[in-house]
């Protein structure tokens, strides 16, 4: 089996860097990344960092393609650096505000004070616009409960 086909093209971006905070989807923890943009399509951008990132959900500092939000779908180490896939998360105004108070109440390397606010902020936005070409919420995380049941 290949790969599916992609949705949409990408686009090449040239010299475009963002800080992006990574909350990862198994310790909920949140830590500050530089990535440069390497390219941007309609539904996701890809990046590269210096560091190896966890799946998670990304938050955009400044806004990438109209986005402030996406989701991690992959990431693998390419020569010394990691490059990963992000998928567009579409917020209303109020679940980016939601998110925003929450994460300048945490403190960088320190669990999530109401993970499960921003979380379900996430997955009632990616549910609301499934049937628009972007992810169901349950095809995520079907995989990670899966692995959190299998730690407890």
């Amino acid at each position: 089996m290949g790969e599916p086909a992609r949705q949409s093209r990408r686009y090449t971006v040239e010299q475009r860097s963002s800080f992006i905070v990574v909350i990862d989807f198994k310790n909920l923890e949140w830590k500050d990344h530089l990535a440069k943009i390497v390219d941007i399509s309609r539904t996701g951008v890809g990046i590269e960092t210096a560091e190896k990132l966890e799946s998670g959900f990304v938050w955009f500092r400044d806004r990438v393609g109209g986005f402030r939000g996406g989701v991690m779908m992959w990431c693998k180490q390419t020569g010394q650096k990691h490059r990963a896939g992000i998928r567009f998360v579409p917020l209303s105004i109020i679940e980016e505000t939601t998110i925003r108070q929450q994460l300048e109440q945490a403190r960088i390397h320190k669990p999530l004070q109401i993970p499960e606010r921003i979380i379900s902020t996430i997955m009632a936005s990616m549910t609301k616009v499934s049937g628009e070409g972007y992810l169901d919420a349950s095809e995520l995380l079907g995989d990670l409960d899966a692995e959190t049941d299998k730690e407890r």
